[in-house]
């Protein structure tokens, strides 16, 4: 009797594994290819950070001192010789010079005294190399469109403040007086 109780048991273990084989099966394919894709994307991953550390030292030994001295602007040299002959070339004098540049007269009368590298701003020496490429005629038509251009009424505003409507001003200081 014990072997007909243990060959049943068996057999019965048998086809409730047989049972839960066909139930699974159709998952153990998918799961199978799911987990071979995970392990090519973890490989994959790994290989890009590796290639993305060796690209970020590369370009860290590529990055200058200062990212603003790269910029031509800022290698172009201002000489007073240059300042001169730039104005010569243009045919201008000194104040129309310093009207077409953005500066006052007696800063171009200075450029123009010293020698050697002048030392500008930033937004002088970007005007300055913008008037380097032109002409005497493009000049001229610049400096006649910037005088054509209507005045700020700011500017406008305090010029008339500053003179008293009606009397003169000998007028003026003789009533406070």
């Amino acid at each position: 009797m014990p072997n007909i109780a243990k060959v049943l048991k068996d057999e019965m273990a048998r086809i409730a594994r047989r049972e839960a084989n066909t139930v699974v099966a159709p998952a153990r394919k998918p799961a199978a290819g799911l987990k071979r894709t995970a392990a090519d994307l973890k490989r994959k991953v790994a290989a890009l950070e590796k290639e993305v550390r060796s690209l970020q030292r590369t370009v860290a030994g590529l990055r200058p001192a200062s990212p603003a001295a790269d910029t031509a602007a800022d290698k172009a040299r201002l000489t007073a010789k240059g300042m001169r002959s730039l104005r010569r070339k243009l045919r201008l004098s000194g104040q129309e010079f310093a009207q077409l540049v953005g500066v006052t007269g007696q800063a171009v009368y200075a450029w123009e005294k010293g020698n050697g590298p002048l030392k500008v701003r930033a937004k002088t020496r970007a005007a300055v190399l913008a008037i380097r490429g032109i002409g005497a005629r493009e000049a001229k038509r610049r400096l006649a469109a910037m005088n054509d251009a209507p005045k700020p009424a700011k500017a406008m505003a305090r010029r008339k403040a500053g003179k008293p409507k009606g009397r003169t001003r000998a007028a003026a200081s003789k009533t406070s007086a």
